[in-house]
């Protein structure tokens, strides 16, 4: 049994919401079942699981973004829980200068690598390849990164 789930997906003028789902069992990014490219969404078919949401939500003209990471719970009558687990304020064009960074995290590189083109949606995309480290310990990673990078601006 398979459930519904959809994510913001949308590069406008002056805003990105950009959502991925990533899979804990197979430590990578999730492959959306449709694209709805009108409404900016993501749709997946789930599975009874727990599942972590990679989001970030930002302005452009005021340089201002905010990412956060959530666990995503699918239980058995299509009960979807959501748990954020941590948030983040730095400027936008900083969190844009992470793709071209050495030492970020594999999973939050290719999270920005994905961030939609302008009046697209994201596309999840081959080189997303597993990583090797369990969902905690790649948390763990990108918090550490995180909050060292926002410091130091």
């Amino acid at each position: 049994m398979t459930v519904e789930v959809e994510v913001a997906s949308k590069h406008l003028t002056s805003r990105v919401i950009h959502e991925l789902l990533f899979s804990t069992r197979k430590k990578k990014f999730i492959k959306p079942a449709l694209s709805d490219k009108y409404n900016g969404m993501l749709i997946y078919r789930l599975k009874r699981g727990v599942y972590v949401k990679f989001s970030l939500r930002a302005l452009k003209k005021s340089d201002y973004a905010k990412f956060s990471i959530s666990y995503v719970k699918v239980g058995f009558a299509t009960v979807i829980e959501e748990k954020p687990i941590f948030e983040i304020e730095l400027s936008y064009s900083a969190f844009l200068q992470i793709a071209f960074e050495l030492g970020v995290p594999y999973v939050l590189k290719e999270f920005v690598r994905m961030i939609p083109e302008y009046h697209q949606v994201a596309k999840v995309d081959e080189p997303n390849l597993p990583e090797d480290k369990d969902a905690p310990q790649i948390i763990e990673e990108i918090k550490e990164y995180l909050q060292k990078k926002v410091v130091s601006q």
